[in-house]
C-alpha cells in the first residue's frame, strides 16, 4: 500500500488516477448483497462480469443531445487518466463507465423511475470485474489522494463472504394492468398498419407485484443468473433510484476498435414441450419473419450509414431461452473510421425489435399511449476510456422500489398480429422476471 500511495499522491491533482489490485473470481450477487445503498452498475455475461461500486465520478445527459453530452465527459476523463497496474491484471481492469439511457427523452421523468433521468453513467469508486479465470479490482480517484485501505479491506472481506441467495419475501399482490384495454391498443395497431400508417409498432404492457417486504437485489440478480444464464444480466442503481433489474438476450452493440456486432431478435414464440416443433413453426410463421426482417433491414440500413462494411447471415438462426424462442440474425460491420460506442448506439436505437417502423411515428404512438417506459427496452452497459465496450437492451426487465416490482414486456405489432397471442407473448416475458421474485417458475 505504502507503494502505491507514493504514486498516487505524485499525480497531478486535474488527472484521474486508476490503481489495479489482483481478485478472486466471484459471482455478482456477493458484491451486490455487500452494498445495499451505495450507487452500483453490474453487468454479468458469459465472457465477463463487472460490478461498478460507489460513484466517483457521475455524467448525465438530458433531451436530443444526451448521447453527445456523455460521450463528451467521458472523453475529458479519458484525456487526463494515469493507470497504475500493481497486480499484473492488465486489460481485464481497464477503466470503465457503465450505466445506460432512457428508451426516449422524457420518459424516466416520474415514479417509478426518479433518479435515473434521460442518461445517466457513472466512472465508479471501485469497479470489480472478471473473465471466468482471472479477477480484479480498480479503484478510480481524481487528484492526489492516496487509495483508501480500510475500503480495499472491506471490498475484499465482501469478496470472501459467503453467499447464499434467500426467497424473496412474501407475494401480498399482483396488478397486471388492465388486458383488455391492452388487446383494444393491439386492434387499433393492426387497423392502422392496413391503413398503411405504420409497419410495426412494439407495445408495452407493465405489471406490478407487491410483497410483504422490500425486494431484495441480490438475490433476485443470484435467481436470474441461475436461470437465464445464457442472457445478460443488468442491474443499474443510481443516487436516489431504484434498481433496475434485467435479464436480456438482446445485444443492442459492442463494439471493438473498429468492428461492431449486433443482435437483430424478433419474431418470437412459447417453448414448447418439444423443442422442434416449436422451432418448425416459429420458422414457419410468416407474420415473425416479416416482424425479424423490418429488424435486420433497419440495423444492416443503419450500420451502411455509418459508412460500415456490413455482414450477416443469409437466414435467421434460433436464439432458445428457458421460456421463448426468438428468431435471430447476428450483424457484423466493420467501420472505415472511428467511433464512440455511443455515437453507434444513438444511431441504432430504438431498433424495430422494440420502437416500431417507421421509427419516429412509432414513437410517437408509444409516446401518446403508454405509460412512460422509463428504462425498459433502453440501452445499458459499459464502455472503456477508448469508447469501445457494449450495451444490451434492459428487455425482460423491471424497477424495484421499496417493495414493489415494476415489471415491463412487450410485443411487435404488425400486419396479422392477435390481440390474444400477443397478450400470452408479454404474459411469457414476465415470466423472467416474476420467476426471479419467486411468484412463478
Amino acid at each position: 500500500m505504502t507503494v502505491v500511495a507514493d504514486i498516487v499522491t505524485r499525480a497531478r491533482a486535474s488527472e484521474w488516477t486508476f490503481v489495479t489490485y489482483p481478485a478472486p473470481v466471484v459471482a455478482a450477487p456477493k458484491l451486490l448483497a455487500a452494498y445495499r445503498t451505495a450507487p452500483l452498475v453490474a453487468w454479468s455475461s458469459a465472457e465477463l462480469t463487472i460490478v461498478g461500486i460507489g460513484c466517483a465520478h457521475e455524467l448525465r445527459g438530458t433531451g436530443a443531445a444526451r448521447w453527445r453530452e456523455i460521450t463528451s465527459i467521458a472523453r475529458t476523463i479519458a484525456d487526463s487518466a494515469r493507470m497504475f497496474d500493481t497486480g499484473g491484471v492488465g486489460e481485464l481492469a481497464r477503466p470503465r463507465l457503465l450505466g445506460g439511457l432512457a428508451f426516449a427523452p422524457g420518459a424516466a421523468n416520474c415514479a417509478p423511475w426518479s433518479g435515473f433521468g434521460d442518461a445517466w453513467f457513472m466512472l465508479p469508486r471501485w469497479t470489480y470485474v472478471h473473465d471466468g479465470k482471472r479477477g480484479a479490482l480498480l479503484y478510480a480517484r481524481r487528484g492526489h489522494d492516496p487509495v483508501p485501505g480500510q475500503e480495499l479491506a472491506d471490498l475484499r472481506v465482501a469478496l470472501a463472504t459467503a453467499f447464499a441467495s434467500r426467497p424473496q419475501p412474501p407475494l401480498t399482490a399482483i396488478d397486471p394492468g388492465d388486458r383488455d384495454a391492452w388487446r383494444s391498443q393491439v386492434r387499433a395497431i393492426t387497423d392502422a398498419i392496413a391503413r398503411g400508417e405504420y409497419a410495426k409498432i412494439v407495445a408495452a404492457r407493465s405489471a406490478v407485484v407487491s410483497l410483504a417486504g422490500e425486494a431484495r437485489a441480490a438475490d433476485m440478480f443470484a435467481e436470474l443468473d441461475a436461470r437465464h444464464g445464457e442472457t445478460v444480466r443488468l442491474l443499474v442503481r443510481p443516487p436516489g433510484g431504484g434498481t433496475l433489474i434485467a435479464a436480456t438476450p438482446e445485444r443492442l452493440v459492442r463494439l471493438a476498435g473498429s468492428t461492431v456486432a449486433c443482435d437483430a431478435l424478433a419474431g418470437s414464440r412459447a417453448r414448447g414441450v418439444v423443442a422442434a416443433e416449436s422451432e418448425e413453426a416459429l420458422f414457419a410463421s410468416a407474420k415473425d419473419r416479416r416482424e425479424h426482417a423490418l429488424v435486420v433491414d433497419a440495423i444492416a440500413g443503419a450500420l451502411r450509414d455509418l459508412g460500415g462494411d456490413v455482414r450477416m447471415p443469409d437466414a435467421p438462426a434460433i436464439r432458445t431461452l428457458r421460456h421463448v424462442l426468438h428468431l435471430h440474425t447476428p450483424i457484423t460491420a466493420e467501420l472505415r473510421a472511428p467511433r464512440h460506442l455511443l455515437e453507434v448506439a444513438e444511431v441504432l436505437h430504438p431498433t424495430p425489435a422494440v420502437g416500431g417502423t417507421p421509427t419516429r411515428v412509432a414513437l410517437d404512438w408509444i409516446a401518446g399511449r403508454e405509460s412512460p417506459r422509463g428504462w425498459y427496452a433502453s440501452p445499458v452497459g459499459w464502455f472503456d476510456l477508448d469508447g469501445n465496450g457494449e450495451l444490451a437492451v434492459a428487455l425482460r426487465s423491471g424497477v424495484l422500489t421499496g417493495d414493489r416490482a415494476h415489471l415491463w414486456a412487450g410485443a411487435g405489432i404488425v400486419a396479422g398480429s392477435d390481440p390474444d397471442r400477443e397478450l400470452a407473448e408479454t404474459d411469457i416475458k414476465l415470466r423472467a422476471m416474476l420467476g426471479a421474485l419467486g411468484v412463478s417458475a
